[in-house]
């Protein structure tokens, strides 16, 4: 039960499977991406266990708020960057058309 807890500390980097993803799917710039920072959280999709993503500029953020987890950007909409997740059995990636285009 232990994997549920995961996720909920503060701004980290880009974990890999996202970085690939946003890479090669959706060819954001890698350099762009260096910059960057995430925030995750485990939760459910519908019945699949998921792990939700939002990346977001960290250096935008400090003029903002203090970004601690991933609710922290549920009153900033604006700062994020891409959001997505990744079905935990499948490992299929998935970002939502609207949040992409951020850079």
């Amino acid at each position: 039960m232990t994997l549920l807890w995961r996720g909920g500390e503060g701004p980290r980097e880009i974990p890999h499977w996202a970085y690939l993803y946003l890479v090669t799917t959706l060819k954001v710039d890698p350099d762009q991406l260096s910059q960057l920072k995430c925030v995750e959280q485990m939760g459910f999709y519908g019945d699949i266990l998921v792990n939700f993503i939002r990346i977001f500029d960290a250096e935008e953020a400090k003029g903002t708020t203090e970004i601690r987890n991933f609710a922290s950007l549920d009153h900033h909409p604006n700062l994020i960057l891409y959001e997505g997740y990744m079905e935990q059995g499948s490992m299929r990636v998935v970002f939502s058309p609207k949040a992409v285009g951020g850079l």
